[in-house]
């Protein structure tokens, strides 16, 4: 695992060394320019102190190499006249060009470039030579005279950085600590005070992301805890059907038993069919792929399901105004709304009733709505309707409790919003409205009967 705190500090590290280094250069640049206009201007000044020096041939004084001045000047004086023959040099065993140009230039000799000044009088040619590379030699020892305080500076400022970021990254060794050091079940919020802001607005998404996990861990303890109390009237049920059953002694009352055991069965099976369903809908629970669903193809595999049920209560189903729109999300899970919405209208509608069902824009948002014609909901029961294993009081149909609440589970999880109505047909109105949709193009499927 990377250590962030040893990645800021191996990146100061590198950002100080790469100043100094930066600085280091520049500190040479800018010595051997000053050097260059320092020497040349020394060079100029000692052909001007040579113009009037008298020299004579007899008593010629040539110093050695080993008293040669430390900046190695070279000194050449020829007579004007052009005689090749030297009148004065400092040093016999310096190979240099004989008479320059007058003023400066650079010459690359065999025994390395030289930087020469030449001057010509009426008597006499004076030449004052230099190595190049006593003078970068001078501006290297300039720069490292200039440039090596910075290296304890660094140094300092390396240390004074790691404790700086090491002080600055603890609140996020604490809050490590803090979870480290939890029980499983331990979703109190993380303590914010005396934290950096950075700090803080991750530490409040923490804290956030674990309310919401709390939520959802009490809500699926209520669940189980609904879901066992649910299950045991079922449960008790069959089992007395099943000593109805083994009391019977004749072929009718065997019979009987056998019939109403097989429904309790069915709506057991039905009720843990629901359970199953939304219990899928919880989003610590989601895996399924987002992809991009019809929700007319939603609607027809719907009416598919319910047909026969439809059919044998003499419902028509009719389809309005269907828009071809994708919504991103889980396709079962849309499928089950449609299906659930569907089911409850066809099995809350009397005998021969209408469902009306159409898909159509609304402003920005793409409207889902299933009406039936049946008695409806009274307007102080539509809050409660979505609560888990909620049946409406006097409620005659047979059901779980579990259809709104599976619906709403399903919008809640695709941010679509669910809204209860008084339908024209008479009976009840539900609109689910998806606000993230593509429309694809558009049709009509007008009286469409099934």
């Amino acid at each position: 695992m990377r250590s962030l705190r040893m990645r800021l500090i191996l990146l100061l590290g590198i950002a100080i060394f790469a100043v100094a280094v930066l600085q280091f250069f520049v500190a040479m640049q800018t010595s051997a320019r000053e050097a260059d206009k320092l020497f040349d201007y020394h060079m100029e000044r000692m052909a001007l102190a040579l113009k009037d020096r008298s020299f004579k041939h007899s008593k010629l004084q040539v110093p050695s190499d080993a008293v040669a001045n430390s900046f190695e000047f070279v000194i050449q004086i020829w007579e004007a006249d052009g005689s090749p023959v030297e009148i004065y040099q400092s040093r016999v065993h310096a190979m240099l060009p004989e008479m320059a140009a007058d003023g400066y230039s650079t010459v690359r000799m065999e025994n390395g470039s030289w930087r020469i000044y030449s001057q010509h009088t009426e008597s006499r040619v004076i030449q004052i030579s230099q190595k190049v590379k006593a003078r970068r030699d001078r501006a290297m020892m300039i720069a490292w005279r200039s440039v090596w305080p910075i290296i304890p500076a660094s140094l300092l400022l390396f240390g004074a950085a790691w404790l700086v970021i090491t002080s600055a990254l603890s609140p996020l060794s604490r809050i490590g600590r803090d979870l480290a050091n939890r029980n499983v079940d331990s979703l109190a919020p993380i303590a914010e005070d005396r934290l950096p802001r950075e700090v803080a607005l991750l530490t409040a998404e923490l804290n956030s992301l674990l309310a919401r996990m709390e939520q959802a861990l009490l809500s699926q303890q209520r669940f189980v805890a609904d879901a066992a109390h649910e299950l045991r009237s079922p449960v008790t049920a069959l089992s007395l059907q099943l000593q109805t059953l083994a009391r019977a002694r004749d072929e009718e009352t065997r019979d009987q038993a056998v019939e109403r055991l097989r429904g309790g069965i069915e709506r057991a099976s039905r009720l843990i069919e629901q359970l199953l369903v939304l219990a899928r809908q919880d989003p610590l629970l989601q895996t399924d792929e987002i992809i991009a669903v019809s929700l007319t193809a939603c609607i027809e595999a719907a009416i598919a399901d319910v047909r026969v049920f439809a059919l044998s209560r003499s419902i028509d189903i009719r389809c309005g105004a269907l828009v071809e729109a994708d919504i991103r999300g889980d396709e079962e899970a849309l499928r089950i709304l449609v299906r659930n919405l569907l089911d409850n209208a066809v099995r809350y509608t009397p005998e021969q009733g209408i469902v009306q069902i159409d898909l159509a824009l609304e402003g920005r948002m793409l409207a889902l709505t299933i009406q039936d014609s049946g008695g409806g909901i009274s307007q102080d029961n539509r809050p409660r309707v979505f609560d888990r294993f909620y049946r409406v009081p006097g409620t005659k149909t047979r059901g779980t409790g579990l259809g709104l609440a599976i619906v709403k589970a399903v919008a809640d999880r695709h941010r679509a919003s669910v809204r209860l109505f008084q339908a024209a047909l008479g009976g009840l109105g539900v609109k689910v409205g998806f606000s993230d949709f593509s429309l694809s193009d558009f049709s009509k499927i007008a009286n469409m009967s099934k």
